[in-house]
């Protein structure tokens, strides 16, 4: 993204992948929200005529950058090399990025907690005769001087949840808990915003647990169930995806293109049986089946919207894997791997972050970004 997380210039952690990716290895009081120091996310507002296009991106890890290795933060991993970043500024378009590694569907409309909370305590001079209320005194001032510190981001905020105190004749110590929150993704959506990009889906139906499953403890009874859990979870993945673009399509004011782009195949084969050592369960073909079934459930899903008003805004981009030339640039799922042609981190990279595994590498998110500049510029 050279433009990127919604800071007006020219695109979860995975949390669950990073604790199973941990366990594997080792097996083999009132609330209240700070604002963002940035204003929050918005568009340019162009004249009508003159103004450059402006490109908001949403979604997940394939498309905040995860696997680039460079990143402006890494809560959501949103990185200035991302597919969404290039496209835009090929077609000289302005861009937003507020897509975040680890994001389900609902988090397009919904904000959502970012890692885990912390703690921070302060003393203040607060005179009880002045402010009777001392506590309530106490948080305005931590809010006010950020005690939580300053987000990253600007639609990232902190929430204050105060924890404890105690005041000694004119002074008072409090601690609050620090939850950093990151503001619906639909919320950087304006009438101005005239491409929408994003990848999202794949954490709904259990990304996290199959890589786990099939690619790192390779258990085929856990893996089987992983990606029949999938499977079945998939359809209706797919009807919250179309409701989600359907509101963002809205609140452009009818305005906004939306391409919803596929994943590239995982793996690099089509048959990958395990146990490698006396093969029970084919998980490669069952992978590669659920990524098809996940495509052509999306496709379906994009021409339905597309139906429903007689449109042609929304936009399905099924080109990504042939971009990444099928399977040739997917993992090797076997124990003793030969990844020199890869375009995904592997497993287990040296100086590479959990979160980071099973992510795009620079090349991948090249071939990505070709695939979309092909479908938006036609």
């Amino acid at each position: 993204m050279p433009r990127s997380a919604p800071t007006g210039r020219p695109a979860r952690p995975a949390a669950a992948l990073v604790a199973a990716l941990a366990t594997a290895a080792a097996l083999t009081a009132g609330a209240a929200t700070a604002p963002s120091a940035a204003a929050a996310p918005s568009a340019a507002a162009p004249s009508a005529s003159t103004a450059a296009p402006h490109v908001v991106q949403l979604g997940d890890s394939y498309s905040a950058g995860n696997g680039t290795g460079s990143y402006e933060e890494r809560s959501c991993y949103r990185s200035p090399d991302n597919y969404g970043s290039q496209v835009a500024a090929s077609i000289g378009a302005s861009y937003t990025d507020v897509a975040c590694s680890g994001g389900v569907v609902a988090d397009i409309l919904e904000p959502r907690e970012l890692g885990d909370p912390s703690t921070k305590s302060a003393t203040y001079s607060i005179d009880p005769a002045r402010y009777p209320e001392q506590k309530a005194e106490w948080l305005r001032r931590a809010q006010n001087e950020r005690l939580c510190g300053v987000p990253s981001q600007p639609d990232f905020s902190y929430r204050y949840t105060f924890v404890a105190g105690v005041g000694v004749g004119g002074l008072y110590t409090g601690t609050v808990s620090c939850q950093l929150v990151a503001r619906p993704q639909i919320d950087a959506i304006t009438p101005d915003t005239d491409y929408v990009f994003v990848t999202v889906g794949g954490n709904d139906i259990g990304f996290s647990t199959i890589v786990v499953d099939c690619l790192t403890l390779r258990d085929p009874s856990s893996c089987k169930q992983a990606l029949d859990a999938a499977t079945a979870k998939a359809p209706e993945m797919v009807d919250r995806t179309k409701a989600a673009l359907r509101a963002v399509v809205a609140r452009s004011g009818g305005h906004a293109q939306v391409y919803l782009l596929s994943y590239p195949f995982l793996i690099d084969t089509e048959s990958y049986g395990i146990p490698e050592v006396a093969p029970v369960y084919d998980a490669g073909t069952a992978l590669n089946d659920l990524q098809r079934l996940g495509d052509g459930l999306q496709s379906r899903g994009i021409a339905e919207l597309d139906a429903e008003d007689a449109t042609t805004q929304y936009h399905f981009v099924d080109t990504v894997k042939a971009a990444w030339g099928g399977r040739v640039h997917g993992l090797d799922p076997h124990v003793v791997a030969d990844n020199s042609k890869a375009w995904l981190v592997p497993v287990g990279t040296p100086g590479r972050d959990v979160a980071e595994f099973v992510h795009p590498t620079q090349p991948g998110w090249d071939a990505t970004a070709g695939a979309l500049r092909v479908a938006v510029t036609g």
